[in-house]
């Protein structure tokens, strides 16, 4: 949980916090594959990427599959600058021997592996359920666990799963998911769910190891079929969702490249653009997609997104009124950049009013925030209290929320 909270943590760029979490996570865990992994980030966040390198060679030698299942993790909400300094830094020490070609390939393509075949048949004694075979190899299994060799873990236990005792069915559950062996993981819960001390558990595992196994099964999709528009659009919406953006970019385009006036492919692809704060590159794509779709609701709602990353207020403004008709996911969203607009264009009563449409889709307390500095303007001091009371305890409880979800290698961020 340390570790999964650091990774919040450095999303919102609070280093000093999340240093202190890694510590934590280490202090109880050293052998934690994700601590070290939110160190890796933390120096690539702090500009030592040379020591982000070594330790992710310490990660890859101790377990390959743990860096290829979470690599996307690992990227989420790292900048496109950040990630091209590693990049680079990775490339020259794989010159020189330092770093394997495969890290560097792995981190070149940003991308999870595709699913990680589920361990064969172990070559060891017959088990007894009663004799020191089976107690041998649960030892061995926590203590693979321990040194952060999850794969290992999940190959002793995955082969006797219905021999399991309860604790060993949960560690092979953790194992199996943190090193990318999702079937395993599925299985493993499944057998928890129908316990009812585990049941809550199990069930929670079992839709975590069912969400990896579907987007697999996608991908597979789109690569029987890959001349199909919709699959590579669904898959872009899923990396997007997930804050892989340059995964989603990718998806997007072949999307495009197959069908260039896809509507919601240039919306998708937009986003993710934005998202990743190639803010120019959005424009130009939603500019282009706008001249046949001109009073597309959402298109209009991401030029006024864009527009308004730009600094450019008065300028998004006909954009977004004209996309206050768009889906009702995005409503909420709409009039927090109308809020921001007129706020910054000193109409501050009408950005309360759009701030206030917008509020019940607040999550990590931050339009709370913004309508506070307002409420303040105008003088009202006993609305501006309370609205800084929400956003202090909001903004708690989304990074609880994203620590839980961080933790099993998700995020819990809905798209825009």
């Amino acid at each position: 949980m340390h570790a999964a909270y650091a990774l919040a943590l450095l999303n919102r760029h609070d280093l000093p916090a999340a240093e202190r979490e890694l510590k934590s996570e280490l202090a109880s865990s050293p052998g934690s594959l994700m601590g070290k992994l939110g160190v890796a980030r933390l120096h690539v966040e702090q500009g030592t990427a040379d020591r982000a390198g070594k330790i992710i060679e310490e990660i890859w030698n101790t377990d390959p599959g743990f860096l290829r299942a979470n690599i996307a993790l690992f990227n989420r909400g790292l900048s496109q600058s950040k990630r091209s300094e590693l990049q680079h830094l990775l490339e020259a020490e794989r010159a020189t021997g330092q770093v394997s070609e495969q890290i560097v390939a792995l981190f070149r393509s940003g991308l999870a592996s595709e699913g990680v075949a589920d361990g064969s048949q172990s070559s060891n004694p017959t088990v007894n359920i009663h004799g020191g075979a089976r107690s041998s190899r649960s030892s061995n299994a926590a203590m693979s666990y321990r040194h952060g060799r999850y794969g290992a873990c999940a190959e002793s236990l995955s082969a006797r799963l219905r021999l399991l005792q309860p604790n060993e069915v949960r560690l092979l559950t953790w194992c199996a998911y943190f090193t990318g062996r999702y079937r395993n993981a599925f299985d493993a819960a499944s057998k928890l769910a129908v316990n009812p001390g585990t049941q809550t558990e199990g069930l929670y595992w079992e839709t975590k190891s069912a969400q990896k196994l579907a987007a697999e099964a996608l991908a597979r999709a789109s690569e029987m079929d890959p001349t199909s528009p919709k699959l590579h659009i669904l898959l872009g919406d899923i990396a997007r969702q997930r804050k892989s953006f340059p995964d989603a970019e990718r998806e997007y385009r072949k999307a495009l490249a197959l069908q260039p006036d896809d509507t919601g492919a240039l919306f998708g692809l937009s986003l993710a653009l934005l998202a990743d704060d190639q803010i120019n590159e959005a424009f130009d794509v939603a500019q282009a997609a706008l001249q046949n779709n001109a009073s597309d609701p959402e298109l209009n709602a991401v030029m006024g997104e864009i527009l308004c990353a730009r600094r450019e207020f008065l300028q998004a403004e006909p954009y977004l009124v004209k996309s206050l008709n768009t889906k009702p996911e995005y409503v909420a969203h709409v009039h927090a950049l109308l809020g921001r607009v007129y706020a910054q264009t000193d109409r501050t009563q009408q950005a309360i009013a759009e701030l206030k449409l917008a509020l019940p889709d607040d999550k990590d307390g931050t339009l709370h925030y913004q309508i506070a500095r307002l409420y303040l303007k105008v003088g009202d001091r006993d609305s501006a209290k309370k609205a800084f009371e929400v956003s202090k305890r909001l903004r708690v409880e989304g990074l609880n929320r994203a620590a839980v979800a961080l933790q099993q290698g998700e995020d819990d961020s809905e798209s825009r």
